[in-house]
């Protein structure tokens, strides 16, 4: 039995929540440019498996939860490796919030009952 706290909605709750914190938190910290940039592409990028996830929240359940949870870790180590790119390594509060955002993401994929029905 898989004893992990974070269901399939709560997940996407989760996801749902980061994609919009990628659009919206960069402009309230008044990031750089690029960064806002990378920001939005990486928050607009998962949106559609997100929303095409078999979870309660989806739009449309075409993807499995499990093949979800197998894309997720890519979008992770993707995050933890733009902390080398100098847009991140410049500003210390760039790269501190994505040294944030990754533990986040990283935290809710371990933390996450990919075997629990949705």
């Amino acid at each position: 039995m898989d004893t992990k706290p974070i269901s399939p909605k709560a997940h996407a709750l989760i996801d749902y929540a980061l994609a919009g914190s990628l659009l919206i938190l960069p402009r309230v910290l008044g990031m750089n440019k690029k960064v806002k940039k990378i920001y939005n592409t990486e928050a607009l990028v998962p949106l559609p498996y997100i929303a095409m996830t078999r979870q309660p929240l989806a739009i449309k359940k075409l993807i499995p939860f499990k093949t979800h949870g197998k894309i997720d870790p890519f979008n992770i180590a993707q995050f933890a490796l733009q902390s080398l790119l100098p847009a991140f390594r410049k500003s210390r509060k760039e790269l501190i919030f994505n040294i944030a955002f990754t533990c986040v993401a990283g935290a809710t994929v371990l933390l996450t009952n990919w075997n629990q029905k949705s």
